[in-house]
């Protein structure tokens, strides 16, 4: 059915522009995988054949680097530009979540892709898999043990595989200490179907499968076959509808993973302290999909988080590029 809608003439009308020759989509939906390289996601060995079957009708970016070798400090670097310090890099291990999210408000008072979209009036959700309730977290309070108990890869109620690491927003104040505002935007996944039916998905959309689901446990909690193998499986029975949706509305979807293995050190751009050195996550590629695209491509640029993050604020256009932002390059060549 999706690709009957991808060939269809009706939408062949290009968004208007944003910023810097980024196309203004109406929708951007970013969603992210977690420590596969790009060769063993995107590669001719790879178990992931429904994601890799997307690849022909989109834009493959074979040069995108991760910028950490966390999970954390890479999902802070794409919604606020920040790049890696000790707490993230660690995932926040050592400490409660209080002391993990108080650092982020050195950078730009702590400002996020978030607050960018609310200045603009645009709307924006975090989709989690397996959040068990709007603005779940662990225990925000200075005197809080640590280390976080939500971190995915468990059996245990009420988080099971959800993973507070996985979860940027809720490591950033003005989000984690405004119950409501947290309440309204970080959601569980299960919420984007009923906003698909009703036509009311966000303009950003940030989807953050649980630890099973996004390939990072192998086996699962539950036992059964992880990594790619239960990624794709979950791409392929979430993804199709979500996609029809956004062929249907002019949107877009990058999918990409927030590191490379934990061998491949290899980076670029402008992920490193203040955006002078690159980031160090690997090599782990990008799928851009899109109707407003010339699919059928790979682009060989070199990109990384910072420039996804610039891109995004390019398509909204929002010209306030956040820290290192400010020195990454948009993805002009990925979105024609």
């Amino acid at each position: 059915m999706a690709l009957a809608v991808a060939s269809s003439p009706a939408f062949a009308k290009a968004p208007a522009p944003g910023a810097e020759g980024i196309p203004r989509f109406s929708h951007v939906v970013v969603l992210v995988l977690e420590n596969e390289s790009a060769t063993n996601t995107w590669g001719p060995a790879s178990v992931a054949h429904y994601l890799n079957s997307l690849v022909p009708r989109g834009v493959f970016a074979s040069q995108y680097f991760a910028t950490g070798h966390a999970s954390l400090d890479n999902y802070i670097a794409m919604v606020s530009g920040q790049a890696d310090q000790p707490l993230t890099a660690s995932d926040c291990l050592p400490v409660n979540l209080w002391v993990c999210v108080q650092p982020q408000s050195l950078m730009s008072n702590g400002r996020n892709l978030a607050d960018q979209l609310e200045a603009k009036g645009i709307t924006w959700k975090g989709y989690m898999d397996g959040l068990p309730s709007p603005c779940f977290h662990a225990d925000y309070s200075p005197t809080a043990l640590p280390p976080d108990p939500y971190q995915g890869d468990s059996q245990k109620p009420p988080a099971k595989d959800y993973a507070d690491r996985h979860n940027p927003f809720i490591y950033f104040k003005d989000t984690i200490e405004n119950d409501a505002r947290c309440r309204a935007h970080v959601r569980p996944f299960t919420d984007m179907a009923s906003d698909i039916a009703r036509n009311a998905l966000p303009a950003f959309s940030f989807i953050t499968p649980d630890s099973c689901h996004d390939g990072h446990d192998d086996p699962c909690s539950n036992g059964q076959k992880g990594g790619l193998v239960s990624a794709d499986k979950w791409l392929s029975q979430n993804l199709p509808s979500l996609i029809d949706y956004l062929w249907a509305h002019h949107g877009l979807l990058l999918i990409t993973s927030d590191e490379s293995g934990p061998s491949d050190l290899a980076g670029c751009c402008s992920g490193g302290p203040l955006g002078l050195l690159p980031g160090f996550g690997g090599r782990v590629g990008l799928l851009a999909l899109s109707p407003m695209l010339t699919g059928g491509r790979t682009v060989a640029t070199q990109y990384d988080h910072m420039s996804l993050l610039r891109t995004i604020e390019d398509s909204f256009g929002i010209t306030e590029y956040l820290n290192n932002a400010a020195r990454a390059s948009a993805m002009k060549d990925v979105l024609r």
